[in-house]
């Protein structure tokens, strides 16, 4: 009982601060901070989806062969180009969020 009280004494604090009805918009300065940011984490987690990418090959080669090993490389190709379209879509995603300033 106390601890419900308390969460909703908090959660009303909350709402009622000054801080909660802050703008969300970006200055010049934060802008280029986001898009940076962005920017680094896009060419981390296209790496990251290169790296994955021979991690999974190179398990292919070790414990398949044959046709398996066709398609189980085939499969760690295509797991890469998801990874790197999801990694597109996020970035494009972010630039957007920071052009509209509501990141």
């Amino acid at each position: 009982m106390t601890k419900t009280l308390l969460a909703l004494l908090a959660a009303g604090a909350a709402i009622l601060s000054p801080g909660a009805w802050a703008a969300d918009t970006l200055t010049p300065d934060q802008a280029g901070a986001a898009k940076a940011q962005a920017k680094a984490d896009y060419k981390s987690d296209k790496a990251d989806a290169k790296a994955d990418k021979a991690v999974n090959k190179a398990d292919c080669r070790a414990e398949t062969t044959g046709a398996v090993q066709r398609a189980c490389k085939k499969d760690a190709r295509a797991q890469a180009r998801l990874d790197k379209a999801d990694a597109k879509l996020d970035y494009k995603s972010e630039q957007a969020d920071i052009k509209a300033g509501t990141k």
